[in-house]
């Protein structure tokens, strides 16, 4: 009677483990990715379309003086200014259709919304906070996350400025098609909202967001942030710890 044949055992393979979460906006290497390709794209668009609607608004609204008759020759007329502006008018309004479906997509692709520009209760006791801390009553500042409650109050004062500035120049634009709707008052009234809220907005965007943006202690010289997407560590660390630690969180979940 023969022995029976018995087969090795298969070589025991070890597979290797899944690579550990790593959080959307981590990086190695010392930084952190602070801003996606699509929020960086939205802020290049906006800022080239806001630049070129100041430039080509302002001649408009204080068309009396010499440098503003100046500028709008020098471009080639005032038809040739208004095409500008109304370009730029357009690439603005699909940059906020765009930001809209950016956040809906996000929304539907994390399962929840994304709410980190929005405020909530926590940014009141974090300007709270920052108050007493300039004026010497208290020796630490808050502890930020993603967003300070100084970036949400300027995310949205986009928001805002552009319900206005974008709503009342729809009606300078169309006025026979609006006026079969609304009373005709409607239409200077949106002329004087148009024209002096884009006066605020120029104003607050080179005196507010370019300094606390770009030319605050902490900042300064010039914040890259908005153009590269990425932020250093140790920045992030000292101006956002309550969003680091977050990460920081997660990423050990992730092993």
């Amino acid at each position: 009677m023969k022995a029976p044949i018995t087969m090795p055992a298969p070589p025991v393979v070890a597979l290797p483990r899944p690579a550990p979460a790593v959080p959307a906006r981590a990086v190695r290497g010392g930084y952190v990715r602070r801003f996606d390709v699509h929020e960086r794209i939205q802020h290049v668009l906006m800022l080239a379309s806001f630049t070129v609607l100041a430039l080509t608004g302002l001649p408009q609204k204080f068309d009396s003086l010499p440098l503003s008759q100046w500028a709008i020759a020098a471009v080639g007329g005032l038809d040739a200014v208004r095409f500008i502006h109304h370009t730029a008018a357009w690439v603005m309004l699909f940059d906020c259709a765009y930001h809209v479906v950016y956040l809906a997509g996000r929304a539907v692709m994390e399962r929840r919304l994304p709410l980190g520009a929005f405020a909530t209760p926590r940014d009141f006791v974090d300007a709270w906070k920052t108050l007493l801390y300039f004026l010497g009553v208290s020796r630490r500042k808050p502890a930020y996350d993603l967003f300070t409650y100084l970036e949400k109050f300027d995310y949205f004062a986009v928001f805002w400025g552009i319900a206005i500035i974008g709503g009342s120049g729809l009606v300078l634009l169309f006025p026979v098609a609006v006026t079969t709707i609304f009373p005709g008052y409607v239409v200077p009234v949106s002329f004087v909202a148009h024209s002096d809220e884009a006066v605020l907005a120029v104003g607050w965007i080179l005196v507010v967001h370019m300094f606390y943006a770009h030319l605050a202690p902490h900042v300064f010289p010039f914040n890259t942030s908005i153009f590269t997407g990425l932020v250093r560590r140790d920045d992030a660390q000292r101006e956002h710890p309550r969003w680091i630690a977050r990460l920081t969180k997660d990423a050990s979940k992730g092993g």
